[in-house]
């Protein structure tokens, strides 16, 4: 199997490591029955919860271009940091098991829902090193550090995978859509709707779509900090995304991004990154009623509200084709969950996390 990016610039191929991790495409199908109940019957989901057997989720794209940079480099530790729940954090780790490399997770906090105790006692299951560092300053600290005493033997890794070869996943992902549009199983999307953290799935499918002469508009619902998560930023990583691939192959188009071609909804955030909403909670209730699918408080909730609450204000998209970019992962792991769920296994720091169950399988 090839990346379907290396079948259009050749040459990418002996210049940028890839390998792959996930089962791509992944599906594309209507929701239906969530169309008959809102009355609105043409809104589309890209399926990337299914993109691998072993986690799912938007960053197995992002993995299969940083893992293989790591192995390339002759790494062997990937060191990454999100808040304590991070969902790249445990695909990292998982994913990186299966090619041999360790993962050292820098933590900083975040509001403590069952979500983010799964994930802490699944780090540990899956042999990720633990390190509760607070805060994004005390992270920053910590980074120098462990570089420091691993003595270069350390790959970074940003939030989210979302580094400008992380990023080339999604440019790939919009040429695969093109394929799907052009076998007839979609109708090219009027807009494309996805969550926008870490920056790097949206900024993938900016260049992406514009290269492979897609008319969809892409929409990010920004759903981490404003100075993380902004029109500025996501132009700057499309434009080294683009800059990057211009260097190995000289058919790609010299094309720049502004601010103003990032349109990003501010509005659905509500109290910071992984605090609930109200209107999140009820996105997933109504998708779950409705198609028997599971959406997250954090990133995937907050951006079906935003879709359905885009739907509801404007009367004139007359049923335009809407694509939601599903970035969740959907394997269930609460097996592993039931049987090694002893939180004190976890480095003491991460205790105070647990001093109130919230996971129902373990109730």
């Amino acid at each position: 199997m090839e990346c379907v990016l290396f079948e259009k610039y050749a040459g990418l191929k002996n210049n940028i490591a890839w390998k792959s991790l996930g089962n791509f495409p992944t599906p594309v199908r209507r929701l239906e029955k969530l169309g008959r109940e809102i009355g609105y019957e043409n809104i589309w989901i890209k399926e990337d919860n299914k993109s691998s057997e072993y986690y799912g989720g938007n960053k197995v794209r992002k993995l299969e271009f940083t893992l293989p940079d790591a192995l390339r480099k002759k790494k062997k530790t990937i060191m990454t940091y999100g808040g304590i729940g991070t969902n790249h954090g445990l695909a990292t780790v998982i994913h990186g098991s299966r090619l041999g490399l360790n993962t050292l997770l820098l933590l900083v906090e975040q509001p403590v829902t069952a979500h983010i105790q799964e994930n802490l006692l699944l780090d540990r299951h899956f042999g990720a090193e633990l390190c509760y560092a607070q805060n994004t300053t005390r992270a920053a600290l910590r980074t120098i550090w462990y570089f420091l005493s691993k003595m270069g033997n350390v790959y970074y890794l940003p939030p989210g995978g979302s580094s400008v070869l992380g990023s080339l996943g999604f440019v790939a992902a919009a040429f695969e859509l093109k394929r799907q549009i052009d076998a007839g199983e979609i109708p090219e999307p009027k807009y494309i709707f996805v969550a926008l953290g870490s920056k790097g799935t949206m900024a993938g499918l900016l260049v992406g779509t514009r290269l492979a002469g897609l008319s969809s508009k892409v929409i990010g619902v920004r759903v981490a900090y404003l100075w993380l998560a902004n029109e500025k930023a996501t132009a700057k990583l499309a434009n080294n995304v683009i800059h990057l691939m211009g260097r190995y192959d000289k058919s790609v188009p010299a094309i720049k991004f502004s601010e103003e071609d990032v349109q990003v909804l501010h509005d659905c955030c509500g109290g910071g990154y992984g605090v609930p909403t109200a209107e999140g909670r009820e996105a997933i209730e109504i998708l779950e009623r409705a198609e028997n699918m599971e959406l997250d408080l954090t990133y995937t909730g907050k951006t079906f509200a935003a879709l359905l609450n885009f739907v509801k204000t404007n009367k004139e998209l007359n049923n335009a084709p809407i694509l939601y970019w599903h970035t969740y992962n959907s394997v269930d792991l609460t097996t592993i969950i039931k049987q090694d769920h002893d939180y004190r296994k976890l480095p003491k720091a991460f205790h105070q996390f647990f001093k109130t169950n919230f996971i129902p399988s373990i109730e």
